[in-house]
């Protein structure tokens, strides 16, 4: 936060300050760069940063000294203040009395005089406040703290096109966590790319709830969410809307590598090259309910993890997961799926639909059956192009990333000129109709992300595309 990275002056009803003047371009300085200097033995530097002004041999190196600093220091009152004040405390109401105490203590470390003791507590006087963190809502434990975990679930499974290991474990009473690593067999699996499309639904009673619910509002957050409901299940892409683009948990694409990239140490994309070898693809999750035990039902979150190829969107499998808490005081956390018969082949039938509702949740418009190997804009893709520009003259506030992509006919680097050109032919038109260039974003993904189910070879309209996200 700002206020951590800056010294913190005495509030008036502490310690009656008076105003100092000090120039425009002039700024706060900064803890890391007065605590620097203390380590150092720069003290005028930390003093004239106090003092909010440059001191005269930094304007001009041979300026002479002022009347201050040639004075005997001994017979400075400088060299007695630590001693006088007695504590920062008292240092900030002797600073306070004597506006022209400041420009002394500058002067008189300018001239080379030392004073650890003073120095300390100048860095004391003038540490910062600690901001205390935005309230928690935190969650309502059992009133009985004896009331027993469950077991952890560790397991591993052979699936057909891979072998899928997971540990599902509660983290507290009221969160789980859940690791899992798929590694794609290589004698069947050629993928460049493998990572997770994980959807989630959360009830509490007969009602979903959502990331950032409270028991005062549990509903809080809802109209963020249900853009990405599958209409029947209400189950979600399992993302954060408000940052991420993509629905894949544990990659991310990079623009300037163009290929996606671990999210972190723990979420890592997977990869197979067919008949020689391939990597895991790994993640985990901690979600938390922070409205159990408060009267409003019983809370649960339900989770399908699928491991799949970004490039074709095939799913190479599918674990499912999750865990209930009773609304009652003592109630248990208790862990769900996360066994044998819950680690399959294939994914349930709302998965693949879950994942089509993303796209239309995510993306102001997509721009999709460009012609084969061609970026040039169709009639319709003008039209949705004339709703951005509304959308983005409406709301200045608004930025928009424009996505290119590819299918999975012509070679790599054709198709990420091809998926540039084509987010670029997009971005210009929206450009020519009035909108600032720096309120756009370009990415361009090559055939690296597929919409729709696709075959190495095989045209699909839906994934030669320009997705456009308004943020």
């Amino acid at each position: 936060m700002a206020a951590l990275d800056q010294l913190h002056e005495p509030a008036p009803e502490q310690v009656p300050a008076p105003a100092v003047a000090a120039p425009a371009v002039e700024q706060a300085p900064s803890l890391a760069r007065v605590l620097a200097l203390q380590r150092s033995a720069g003290n005028a530097a930390v003093s004239a940063l106090l003092n909010r002004r440059p001191l005269a041999r930094d304007l001009d190196p041979g300026a002479p000294a002022t009347e201050a600093a040639t004075a005997d220091p001994a017979a400075s009152p400088i060299a007695g203040l630590a001693a006088k004040a007695g504590s920062a405390v008292g240092l900030r109401a002797l600073l306070a009395a004597d506006p022209g105490l400041k420009a002394q203590i500058a002067a008189w470390f300018a001239a080379g005089n030392e004073d650890p003791s003073l120095n300390a507590m100048l860095g004391e006087a003038f540490a910062p406040v600690a901001v205390a963190a935005p309230a928690k809502t935190a969650d309502k434990l059992p009133t009985d703290p004896t009331v027993p975990m469950p077991a952890p679930i560790t397991d591993s499974k052979k699936l057909d096109k891979g072998t899928m290991k997971w540990t599902l474990k509660a983290d507290t009473q009221s969160s789980a966590r859940c690791d899992v690593d798929f590694k794609a067999d290589e004698t069947k699996v050629e993928a460049k790319a493998i990572s997770f499309g994980q959807t989630v639904v959360n009830q509490l009673g007969q009602k979903n709830f959502y990331a950032g619910a409270t028991p005062a509002d549990p509903e809080k957050n809802k109209s963020t969410y249900t853009p990405f409901e599958e209409a029947t299940t209400k189950k979600r892409m399992d993302h954060m809307p408000d940052t991420e683009n993509d629905p894949f948990y544990g990659a991310e694409w990079d623009q300037t590598q163009k290929k996606w990239v671990k999210e972190s140490d723990d979420y890592v994309p997977g990869s197979s090259q067919k008949g020689v070898s391939s990597t895991s693809a790994k993640m985990f999750d901690i979600p938390g309910a922070g409205v159990a035990r408060e009267g409003l039902g019983d809370a649960s979150k339900q989770f399908e993890t699928v491991p799949m190829i970004l490039e074709t969107r095939q799913p190479l499998g599918s674990l499912s997961w999750g865990f209930k808490i009773k609304d009652e005081a003592n109630a248990p956390i208790e862990l769900t799926g996360g066994k044998q018969d819950d680690c399959v082949d294939t994914p349930s039938a709302d998965w693949g639909a879950t994942m089509d509702q993303f796209y239309v949740g995510k993306f102001a418009e997509i721009l999709d059956d460009f012609d084969i190997a061609k970026s040039d804009l169709k009639p319709d893709h003008k039209t949705k192009l004339d709703s951005i520009v509304t959308k983005l003259k409406a709301n200045a506030a608004l930025s928009a990333q424009f996505g290119g992509a590819a299918d999975l006919t012509g070679d790599q680097k054709f198709n990420e000129e091809l998926s540039l050109k084509r987010a670029t032919n997009a971005r210009d038109y929206v450009v020519s109709k009035g909108i600032d260039a720096g309120r756009t974003e370009l990415q361009s993904y090559g055939s690296d992300w597929a919409r729709v189910e696709a075959e190495a070879g095989k045209s699909e309209g839906k994934n030669r595309r320009v997705q456009i996200w308004l943020h």
